[in-house]
């Protein structure tokens, strides 16, 4: 799994508790890159970020024959949108069927910034969120789709989100252990 953080996200202090979380709960290697990416031409005049163009250009910029096994996240400070949503925290594509494992995650609303935009005011919690997304999306990009119990449950708000499990339940557990997308827990 590759986790690109981009260049643009002012308060990183989440990503090294975040990456511990995953490490824990799913069995693929992780890894972190940091990303230049100019998001300038993706960007409306006014409102959200429409995913679908971005997601279109990172599948089209990613040689998936070589690295076709690796689930990859690009996480942005940018608000998102894939309609017919009025927001996403996370915006995917791809499955089994496809050579593509891609998702972006949203940090618009999950971080809360302070100083001007500069400080994350809790990067515990940032993490805590992220992971849940990149988690479940994990999962779901590498075939598995047949709940929304737990981790798997669809949030709508930011207080669904919080209120998620943080681990997934049986029998969805069992089977992402057997399909080497999730470690026993401990």
């Amino acid at each position: 799994m590759a986790i690109h953080i981009h260049e643009e996200i002012a308060d990183q202090r989440f990503v090294p508790k975040l990456v511990a979380r995953l490490q824990d709960t799913l069995a693929p290697p992780i890894v972190t890159i940091p990303t230049k990416m100019d998001l300038e031409p993706f960007r409306p005049m006014f409102g959200l970020m429409d995913a679908r163009p971005l997601l279109d250009a990172l599948i089209g910029g990613i040689d998936w024959r070589r690295d076709g096994t690796v689930v990859r996240f690009v996480v942005i400070a940018d608000d998102i949108q894939l309609k017919p949503a009025r927001f996403n925290f996370a915006a995917s594509a791809g499955d089994t069927s496809t050579p593509f494992h891609l998702s972006i995650v949203s940090l618009a609303r999950l971080q809360q910034l302070t100083d001007g935009g500069r400080v994350d005011r809790d990067p515990d919690r940032t993490a805590q969120r992220v992971f849940k997304l990149i988690a479940k999306n994990t999962a779901r990009l590498m075939g598995y789709a047949s709940s929304d119990a737990c981790l798997f449950a669809f949030p709508r708000s930011i207080s669904e989100l919080d209120a998620t499990p943080e681990n997934f339940c049986e029998p969805d557990l069992s089977a992402l252990v057997a399909a080497g997308i999730a470690r026993s827990p401990q």
